[in-house]
């Protein structure tokens, strides 16, 4: 299955690919492989490909022809949008969301609207994960993420209230990048959780994460060049937390490698334990789902979302409260140790992503997603059978253009060792 999606797919960004008819093609490539191949990954909850071939040319601004997946959870003018639910819930709401619009206003392409588990609750859809369809892509992006490694589009859009984006990205073998809180607007976002939200974006490499990021909220689509680190800090993490595929080894090795480069490498060991920070990122969240989805009327969820919302639903404030002031002192303590380095290194998941009936274990990623930083996957390595392993790269609150520079480099590097 692996070596069969690498031959049929276009490996190259879209930054690679200079001229308009050059993208044109691509495109079309594209087309060809989602014609081949959607119905076994099953990426999309609907699309339309005769209607993105006839906006791929002519075509104007820097994402001429380049084709977009969206995530379910985010608005478009010319799709449903069904959350993820089985009914559409938004019926009568067919706008842009603002990081549509602007896509639009560049010259980007909307193929159409990538599987979102229900309410991006981690209970498994239909999407497979295009190395091995017998595994998850993970969740709840999971359509964004397989749509991008299976070459149906350069670009997808996701979100990440835990760890949606930074997971998928690692189990299908791509790029994905979740911004500083803040810098990608989510007007036309189902929220799941108004602190934690997050827009995140997958591409084929972290330049054209930036590429995409940057024509979204610029008014030009900045390449970013790679930057090789000067200083990094490397977690190491508990004997129990991330042992699948050799993780802790390959960071370790990675480590040792870069200190031969010349390159200041600092390791300590993870200074707060992540079972118990992430228990403090799901109270935060499920206490604001909870009242979210109040918002228009009952809501029919999947009972495994029901049993976890109910404790949450007549809790009072000060519980919730406490728990915003313990992240922001975290958040405060997180920022005086980044500032001293280009990036933080750790595993993007715990391994390589598991059986399809299960969407994998987000605690790698809460403790990022709740201090609002930067934070980038790069598929780096291979387990014993093939499958993709991403390195998890993690910048100081507003450092997202450098950190993406940082990792464009650590993707050089693993493009030329191979």
């Amino acid at each position: 299955m692996i070596d069969e999606m690498d031959a049929a797919t276009d490996c190259r960004d879209f930054c690679a690919v200079a001229e308009l008819g050059a993208q044109v093609a691509l495109a079309e490539r594209q087309l060809t492989a989602l014609a081949a191949r959607e119905q076994v990954i099953q990426a999309f909850v609907c699309h339309d490909a005769a209607a993105a071939r006839s906006r791929l040319a002519p075509g104007s601004g820097p994402l001429a022809a380049a084709l977009v997946g969206v995530k379910d959870l985010i608005r478009t003018a010319d799709f449903p949008t069904r959350y993820g639910a089985r009914e559409e819930r938004a019926a009568g709401i067919r706008q842009d969301a603002w990081c549509v619009a602007e896509i639009r206003r560049h010259g980007g392409v909307i193929l159409g609207k990538t599987v979102c588990t229900e309410f991006a609750y981690p209970v498994p859809g239909p999407t497979t994960n295009p190395h091995d369809v017998r595994r998850t892509p993970g969740g709840s992006s999971s359509g964004s993420a397989a749509a991008v490694a299976a070459g149906f589009v350069s670009f997808a859009l996701g979100t990440q209230t835990a760890g949606s984006t930074i997971r998928p990205a690692s189990y299908c073998g791509v790029t994905g990048f979740k911004p500083s809180y803040g810098l990608l607007h989510l007007d036309g976002v189902q929220a799941v959780s108004t602190t934690l939200d997050h827009l995140g974006v997958f591409a084929r490499s972290p330049r054209d994460a930036w590429y995409l990021t940057s024509a979204m909220v610029m008014s030009r689509a900045e390449v970013v060049v790679a930057r090789a680190p000067k200083r990094l800090l490397v977690l190491r993490l508990p004997v129990q937390i991330a042992q699948n595929d050799g993780y802790p080894e390959r960071i370790a090795e990675l480590a040792m490698s870069l200190r031969r480069d010349g390159i200041a490498v600092t390791t300590i060991d993870l200074p707060f334990r992540l079972d118990q920070f992430a228990n403090l990122q799901k109270d935060l969240c499920y206490w604001e789902i909870a009242r979210i989805l109040r918002v228009g009327g009952p809501v029919r969820l999947v009972p495994q979302l029901e049993a976890q919302l109910a404790p949450y639903r007549d809790s009072d404030s000060a519980a919730y409260f406490a728990a915003r002031s313990r992240r922001q002192a975290f958040q405060q303590e997180f920022q005086a140790l980044a500032a001293d380095y280009d990036a933080v290194l750790m595993p993007a998941a715990t391994g390589a992503a598991p059986p399809i009936d299960d969407t994998g274990d987000a605690i790698m990623n809460r403790f990022w997603t709740a201090l609002h930083v930067p934070v980038a996957s790069v598929p780096f390595w291979r387990n014993d059978a093939g499958l993709p392993l991403g390195l998890q790269l993690i910048g100081a609150f507003g450092s997202d253009r450098a950190l993406l520079a940082t990792a464009q480099w650590f993707h050089l590097r693993r493009e030329e060792a191979r």
